[in-house]
């Protein structure tokens, strides 16, 4: 791992999930609890989600720590947290990613998931979270609708316009609904 001339290590801390308050104060306190410093905050809240991307810098032990134990910090802010390695604070700008969450609506079909999963691979894009809701159409007898909520992580250089066409056709062939997707800098 390169380090910068002081010694400094640097890494990228991701959350990403339901907003609700608190949720910055309390992963600075992670980070700060560590012995880590916030070297720059990034932070969205997109309907009822919420994004937080920090940018820490410590000593190699101060940082295996915040690697190590981010999984609990997720699971207390019950987000998804993420962690990774960078070689210096400048090398973010060529890695910044942007979260994408698509939610969709379908009943219930062999297949919808494997379609949606192999869509985001031929984009190259990682889900780094799914959940699948099950719930019964109103005014019928056992016919259910289900949910899925998948979040992947976008390069900064995606062709986005393409790509929502591309999901839109795949939506239309597939017969699902896609109800939402969120990220304030995807038009």
């Amino acid at each position: 791992m390169d380090m910068s001339s002081t010694g400094r290590q640097f890494g990228v801390l991701h959350l990403i999930g339901k907003d609700r308050t608190g949720i910055l104060q309390e992963a600075s306190a992670f980070v700060s609890d560590r012995g880590g410093t916030i070297e720059e905050g990034i932070s969205h809240t997109l309907s009822t989600e919420a994004i937080v991307i920090l940018y820490v810098s410590g000593s190699s032990k101060q940082l295996n720590m915040i690697e190590q134990e981010s999984s609990k910090l997720g699971e207390t802010l019950q987000l998804i947290s993420l962690f990774s390695r960078i070689n210096d604070k400048q090398a973010v700008t060529d890695r910044d990613t942007l979260p994408l969450t698509l939610r969709i609506s379908s009943p219930d079909f062999a297949g919808l998931v494997a379609s949606i999963t192999l869509f985001f691979t031929r984009h190259s894009l990682d889900i780094v979270e799914h959940h699948t809701h099950k719930s019964p159409l109103p005014g019928t007898q056992g016919l259910f609708t289900y949910r899925h909520k998948f979040t992947v992580l976008l390069p900064p250089e995606f062709k986005r316009k393409a790509f929502i066409a591309e999901l839109d056709q795949l939506a239309m062939d597939q017969k699902f609904i896609r109800d939402d997707i969120s990220h304030s800098d995807f038009y």
